[in-house]
């Protein structure tokens, strides 16, 4: 979704549609009216075209990109740390409010006590111990070579 505002400003070619009311942000109803066609660059290798639908998102806010894209080109958000992560792993820093912060972090590799196969579809439960680590203030990345774990859950205690 693309601000109306945003959409003027690039000079965006809309097209109308009858209106769809939908929930927007904090759940203030949105009509949007109109969409637009364009071409969203990730990489040299990674370029999609897409339809935005086009309204008035909220004051400040000029695109909102849904998980759907995000997840199936791999693309990963750290909120905390400021971060993007692209899958060909350049890292963009998110701009909040005019500040960027230098982001700082370890990289740890972090192995299971034991190996185990995981087919498609299937999951499995890993003791993984680590000291370095604090996972209730620490964000965890997990991928395996150019595929990226879609969802990881983890738990602490101490043992």
């Amino acid at each position: 979704m693309v601000s109306a505002d945003l959409a003027r400003k690039l000079k965006l070619k809309l097209s109308v549609h009858s209106p769809l009311r939908v929930s927007g942000l904090g759940g203030v109803p949105t009509i949007i009216r109109s969409k637009a066609q364009i071409k969203v660059t990730i990489n040299p290798r990674v370029v999609y075209i897409l339809d935005l639908w086009v309204a008035n998102i909220g004051e400040g806010i000029d695109t909102l990109l849904g998980m759907d894209f995000m997840y199936s080109d791999g693309v990963r958000i750290c909120v905390r740390e400021g971060l993007v992560k692209l899958p060909d792993e350049e890292t963009i820093l998110l701009n909040r409010g005019g500040a960027i912060r230098k982001a700082q972090g370890l990289d740890l590799a972090v192995t299971p006590d034991n190996t185990t196969r995981l087919l498609p579809g299937r999951s499995v439960v890993a003791q993984i111990r680590y000291a370095q680590m604090d996972p209730h203030k620490d964000v965890v990345w997990a991928g395996r070579g150019d595929r990226w774990v879609t969802k990881l859950i983890f738990a602490s205690r101490s043992l």
